[in-house]
């Protein structure tokens, strides 16, 4: 495994996370960053890396800042 492989599986397993923890489905998250259901899948999978842009969507959608995203993908350790 890569490690952009690595940040792509934490980035997509912290994304399900906080989308989990709001109680929402992968639709709702992906209607809130104005992104397609199915691209948020694959993020959330690691089957696709998001730009930056992206990632500052999600973050937006999630309500949580951008550094607080990314920060929590440094930290992230799988249950």
């Amino acid at each position: 495994m890569t490690a952009m492989d690595d940040v792509g599986e934490k980035f997509g397993a912290v994304v399900r996370q906080l989308r989990e923890s709001r109680g929402w489905s992968q639709e709702r998250l992906a209607g809130l960053a104005e992104l397609n259901r199915s691209y948020m899948g694959e993020i959330e999978r690691a089957t696709a890396m998001p730009s930056l842009a992206t990632a500052a969507k999600l973050a937006q959608a999630l309500e949580v800042p951008l550094s607080q995203l990314i920060s929590d993908c440094e930290r992230f350790a799988p249950a």
